[in-house]
C-alpha cells in the first residue's frame, strides 16, 4: 500500500510540472546537472578580472574572449592589417598567430586577403594552430554592396578558407547597405559566415536604420576607438543589442601613435607598471570592453602588443584614462 501511495505522490509531482524528469522551469535533470556544474565552472571564471563589455557580452579577461551575440566566441585583441602589403600582411599574420594571437582582421579594400591566408595557412601547416581556434574577420568593400553574394565568395576564395568567422560592412551607405547586409545574412543561413555585423556606423540612428532593415542583429561594430575618442554614446547605444565595440586604430593610427604614446596620464601609468605606453593603451581597450585590433608589420612590435594579460589597470587608473575622451577622431573616413 505505501509502494501504491508513493507512486501516486510521485505521478502527482509529475503532472505539477507538465512532465517527468523535468524542473519548474522546464529544464530536464540532465540539464540541471549541467548547470549545476556550470555554476561551479562560473565561479571560477568570475574570479578572473572582466572587462566593462555590455549587458550579457562582458569580457573575459583570464581566457581574453567574449561571447558575441551570435552565441560564438571572439578573441578580444588582434591584429589588423591596414596598409599592409600582401607579403606583409603574411609575415604578420604567421609571427601574431606563432605569438598567441587568434584574432586576425582585414578586408577586401586592404588588397591583402590573400597575403593573410597563406599566413594562416603557414600557421596552420606548422603546428601552432587549427582552423577553429583562428577567429578570421574581413569586410566587404561599398563597391561591392550590389552584389553582396558575390563579394563574400570572392573573400572566401581570396582568403582560401570554407567560411568566415566575421564579415562585417565597411562603412555605412544609405541606399545599399541594407541589401548587402542582407546578402551576408544569407551566407550565415548557408555557413559561409558566422556572424555579421558594421563598421563606420557613428551615430545610432544610423546604426537603427540598417538594424531595422534587416534580421540579424550585428555582433559588432568596428569604429575608430582610442583614448581621445572613446565611441561612448555608440556603446551606449549598443547596449541594448547585445553588440559588442571594436577599435580600429586603438592605438591612434599612423601618424598619430606618438600623441597618444607621450600622454602624460598614459606615460605615468605605464611607467607605474614598467609597461609600454602602448600597452597601457591596450591593456585600457579590454578592460573598458573594447576589442582591440592593432596593425603592424614589425615583429617585435606584434609581439609587444601581445604582451597585456600579465597586469591590470586600477579603478583610478582606468578613471584617468576615462578622463582623457575629447571626443576626437584622427581620421575623416
Amino acid at each position: 500500500m505505501k509502494r501504491i501511495f508513493a507512486i501516486m505522490i510521485a505521478l502527482a509531482f509529475c503532472f505539477s510540472v507538465n512532465a517527468c524528469g523535468r524542473t519548474d522551469n522546464g529544464q530536464s535533470e540532465e540539464q540541471v546537472e549541467s548547470l549545476a556544474n556550470g555554476t561551479q565552472e562560473d565561479a571560477a571564471q568570475k574570479e578572473q578580472p572582466v572587462g566593462e563589455g555590455f549587458e550579457g557580452q562582458a569580457f573575459d579577461l583570464g581566457a581574453g574572449t567574449v561571447i558575441l551575440n551570435s552565441g560564438y566566441e571572439m578573441p578580444i585583441l588582434g591584429i589588423g592589417t591596414f596598409r599592409l602589403s600582401q607579403s606583409e600582411a603574411e609575415d604578420s599574420v604567421y609571427w601574431a598567430l606563432r605569438d598567441g594571437y587568434r584574432l586576425i582582421d582585414t578586408a577586401r579594400i586592404y588588397g591583402n586577403e590573400a597575403g593573410v591566408g597563406r599566413g594562416i595557412q603557414r600557421a596552420i601547416d606548422e603546428g601552432f594552430v587549427t582552423r577553429e581556434e583562428i577567429f578570421v574577420t574581413t569586410k566587404m568593400w561599398t563597391d561591392d554592396y550590389s552584389n553582396g553574394a558575390a563579394a563574400i565568395d570572392a573573400s572566401l576564395e581570396r582568403l582560401g578558407l570554407d567560411y568566415i568567422d566575421l564579415m562585417i560592412l565597411h562603412h555605412s551607405a544609405p541606399g545599399s547597405d541594407a541589401s548587402a547586409y542582407q546578402a551576408m545574412e544569407q551566407a550565415v543561413s548557408e555557413g559561409k559566415l558566422h556572424s555579421i555585423g558594421l563598421s563606420n556606423y557613428y551615430t545610432p540612428d544610423d546604426f537603427d536604420r540598417l538594424v531595422g532593415e534587416t534580421t540579424i542583429t550585428p555582433a559588432l561594430l568596428q569604429n575608430e576607438t582610442h583614448p581621445y575618442h572613446q565611441s561612448t554614446e555608440m556603446k551606449e547605444h549598443l547596449q541594448q543589442y547585445g553588440t559588442v565595440m571594436e577599435s580600429w586604430f586603438p592605438l591612434g593610427g599612423r601618424g598619430n601613435t606618438q600623441t597618444l604614446f607621450n600622454d602624460e596620464t598614459i606615460v605615468e601609468i605605464a611607467n607605474a607598471h614598467n609597461k609600454t605606453s602602448a600597452q597601457v593603451i591596450l591593456r585600457w581597450h579590454l578592460q573598458a570592453g573594447n576589442i582591440a585590433i592593432p596593425g603592424s608589420s614589425n615583429e617585435a612590435h606584434i609581439q609587444e602588443n601581445y604582451e597585456i594579460f600579465d597586469f591590470e589597470l586600477t579603478e583610478d587608473e582606468m578613471q584617468k584614462m576615462t578622463a582623457l575622451d575629447r571626443n576626437e577622431r584622427f581620421a575623416s573616413y
